[in-house]
């Protein structure tokens, strides 16, 4: 796991019934002991999170747009002190409860407050999780053997909601996206942050591609030559897939690609772009821009646009055939078949 450092800590519990219209709370006056448990649970929680591909991102709206982002911001303003994390979660709560009366079909949880840094990266973490039944194995020392017993833990592959707000400027709110046949229920918990300017990670992947496309062709940095649209491609894919927290970085992308020169961070300063100064991208998204895969019938194949360029694969649109110019897969696919 990348070093995790959690500063504070707190959990509180939102009592409410789907088919009831009231909310009630049960507020902790104290944070959590900061554990090993606890370190692990918060890293297991972000971990959850980091899986998650398609994301909602977007600004936190003005302090004197909504209660929970004035109330987040007099947070820092008094240095993200220990008691201040406390006053702000417990207020915070007041207003989710608060929004949540008269709502039906909406589920209550326990709310965990985290503020903590990963990968030099300070955020907070705010999680839903719900409790799960399970069975485990105990030692039943009467009869001498083990047996089956009935238990409760959090479900933390399964979190009901969640949201980061990322230290620093840009678009620094993240949050889980929700299925469509759950939209209706879980805005709540997106009013309740306050979320400007939304997109989807998947949205702003493909914007932040159709600016790339408009880019010239970096150096190799080996070679110094100019790379081909191919090797190009293979190096971006790479380089989203080791970006700290999946984001990418308008300054860090150029430096990374162009050195001294800033074309993307020129060009955005020339347009209005969804990109920012960053977004967390949507790896998926960005390899299915690149990498095409297709079956039917059950004859599948994957290739890269590059194969199309380099003539290696060559559809006719008129015959509908396609063919493949690579002796050594025609020779893996004889070997196969002769077996």
């Amino acid at each position: 796991m990348d070093q995790l450092i959690v500063h504070h800590l707190i959990v509180h519990e939102l009592k409410k019934q789907p088919e009831m219209a009231e909310a009630d709370l049960l507020l902790s006056t104290q944070p959590l002991a900061i554990t090993e448990q606890a370190v692990d649970l918060i890293g297991r929680l972000d971990q959850t999170f980091e899986r998650k591909s398609d994301l909602l991102q977007g600004f936190l709206v003005a302090p004197d747009e909504g209660l929970f982002p004035a109330y987040y911001q007099n947070w820092l303003e008094e240095g993200r002190n220990r008691s201040a994390f406390v006053t702000f979660s417990q207020n915070a709560m007041d207003v989710l409860k608060n929004s949540l009366q008269g709502v039906t079909g909406a589920k209550g949880g326990y709310l965990l407050f985290a503020d903590y840094t990963i990968e030099e990266q300070r955020m907070l973490g705010i999680y839903m999780i719900r409790n799960t039944e399970g069975m485990v194995f105990v030692d039943d020392e009467e009869q001498d053997a083990l047996r089956l017993q009935t238990t409760a833990y959090l479900d933390i592959q399964n979190m009901a909601m969640a949201a980061r707000l990322l230290a620093g400027s840009g678009r620094n709110v993240q949050m889980i996206r929700h299925a469509r046949t759950q939209s209706s229920i879980s805005q709540y918990f997106t009013d309740w942050v306050g979320i400007d300017r939304a997109e989807t990670s998947s949205e702003l992947t493909y914007s932040f591609l159709e600016m790339v496309e408009e880019l010239p062709v970096p150096k190799d940095r080996e070679t110094g030559f100019a790379m081909n649209d191919g090797d190009f491609e293979k190096a971006l894919v790479k380089y989203a897939a080791k970006a700290p927290q999946q984001t990418i970085r308008v300054e860090d992308f150029d430096a990374h690609f162009y050195g001294n020169e800033k074309p993307l961070k020129d060009m955005l300063a020339e347009q209005e772009s969804p990109i920012d100064q960053g977004f967390r991208v949507d790896r998926k998204a960005l390899r299915n821009q690149f990498y095409l895969r297709a079956g039917v019938g059950g004859i599948s194949i994957t290739c890269t646009k590059d194969h199309f360029r380099n003539g290696q694969v060559h559809i006719d649109e008129a015959s509908g055939k396609i063919t493949i110019h690579s002796e050594e897969l025609a020779s893996l696919l004889l070997d196969q078949y002769g077996e």
